[in-house]
């Protein structure tokens, strides 16, 4: 009857602690969202500073000017409907910091159960850095929540066509947020055929890139249209790095204009600098920045919990992701973008951030599964422990 009553007593516990995590998740989300938005409300934009004048002069969604289209066209809506464009701008990006919050909930309540999703979306709800890039109207923020989507659906243990179509259509929209995230698409779908081979489905991968191709794929033709270049906003954007990398923020006049193809940008020095140039922002990246991005250092110890399991139970999607949404910023990463701290913008590490999150809730979780078995184990032993000494 004991054992009945403590089967009881430890279900009813789990349940209670499952639903106290997802409030507080969401007591946090809240509690980011407004402060964010009272105390960074009148910060200069960056990135998105110039967003409502393309949203101006945008005639459709894919002629979006120097940026890429989706951002820029639900800025175009909410200017459409007669909102306020630096207003609307940090709104958006506040609302979707909270879609983030609850997709990253809901896929990983599938994927690992509600405990590490609830702690996984914990950790990024209270995350400053978070709610601070959402005023930014940050496309990384944009598109981290449809690699999210990506990463869920590709990998879908069911297999469905279905799957394949909405992992393709969240990788489109991935890439029409920001389109270094090919990139990572890309990576999570080489990842994962490394490891599956046999079990990996290609047709359906096939499926899913090519859609996401296909739905990316207007917006380079509009820019081929309009400037000649297929790449011209991205060509000029790694133009910019290398002047900075170059001559930092002083004015020169003799520093090079016009697109820098990704090739020219990143074997810019010789090839032996670009390969050591990679070695020391993953370095950079992994001593420095990601251990700022993620804020609280003690969550590292449960990353790094999170990331045995992984390994573990061959669980390995969340270290792909990692690996997929680092590999971007590698090649950006020594450049001294900030000149106080040296480095780049911490918005480049919110994708990796958001992987070190989901690995930390499985982490938390592991610990509870442990610490579940460990006291289980014991009643069972003491018991016997004590029969054995009234025999005696």
């Amino acid at each position: 009857m004991s054992e009945l009553l403590q089967k009881i007593s430890a279900v009813y516990t789990r349940y209670f602690l499952r639903r106290a995590v997802v409030f507080l998740a969401f007591l946090a989300l809240v509690l980011n969202v407004s402060v964010s938005w009272k105390v960074y409300r009148g910060e200069p934009l960056r990135e998105a500073a110039s967003r409502s004048l393309l949203a101006f002069g945008s005639s459709y969604f894919y002629d979006s000017g120097l940026a890429e289209p989706l951002p820029v066209f639900a800025l175009k809506l909410a200017m459409a409907a007669g909102a306020d464009p630096d207003a609307a701008l940090r709104a958006e990006g506040l609302a979707v910091f909270a879609l983030l919050a609850f997709v990253t909930f809901f896929t990983l309540r599938r994927r690992f159960g509600e405990m590490a999703a609830g702690m996984a979306t914990l950790f990024l709800a209270a995350n400053p850095y978070a709610g601070y890039y959402a005023m930014q109207g940050s496309s990384h923020l944009y598109a981290l929540v449809f690699l999210a989507l990506f990463w869920h659906y590709f990998d879908s243990s069911g297999g469905a066509r279905r799957d394949a179509l909405l992992a393709g259509l969240y990788g489109g929209l991935a890439c029409l947020s920001r389109l270094d995230a090919a990139l990572a698409l890309l990576v999570i779908a080489a990842l994962s055929w490394a490891v599956k081979r046999g079990a990996f489905r290609l047709k359906d991968a096939g499926l899913s890139l090519g859609l996401a191709l296909l739905l990316a794929l207007p917006y380079a033709a509009c820019q081929k249209a309009k400037y000649n270049n297929s790449l011209y906003a991205q060509e000029l954007s790694l133009r910019r790095w290398a002047n900075i990398e170059s001559y930092g923020y002083a004015p020169a006049a003799y520093a090079q204009t016009g697109p820098l193809g990704p090739a020219a940008f990143l074997f810019r020095n010789g090839a032996p600098a670009a390969v050591w140039g990679i070695v020391r922002g993953l370095g950079r990246a992994l001593s420095r920045e990601l251990p700022r991005a993620l804020y609280y250092k003690f969550l590292f110890v449960l990353v790094f919990l999170g990331a045995y399991a992984a390994f573990a139970l061959k669980n390995y999607p969340p270290l792909f992701f990692l690996a997929a949404a680092l590999l971007p910023a590698l090649p950006l990463a020594i450049i001294k973008q900030v000149p106080a701290t040296g480095g780049i913008e911490l918005r480049y590490y919110l994708w990796p951030m958001w992987a070190l999150c989901v690995l930390a809730g499985l982490g938390f979780q592991e610990i509870l599964e442990w610490t579940e078995a460990a006291v289980s184990s014991w009643g069972p032993a003491k018991r016997g422990a004590a029969k054995r000494s009234e025999i005696k």
